[in-house]
């Protein structure tokens, strides 16, 4: 019985931190410009310099 309840929750922890992580992907991606240093018009030196102040 306590290997159901131990499989059972793993498969809710890992279903959570697959979901949270899904979901910072794709808000990270989608975000506002000024929030999301991907652009395709972007040059390498660009890249290098994000968050170098």
């Amino acid at each position: 019985m306590g290997s159901i309840v131990a499989a059972f929750g793993s498969l809710v922890i890992g279903g959570v931190v697959a979901t949270t992580t899904i979901v910072g992907v794709v808000q990270s991606q989608t975000a506002a410009p000024d929030k999301s240093p991907v652009s395709v018009n972007s040059t390498v030196d660009d890249l290098v310099a994000y968050g170098s102040d």
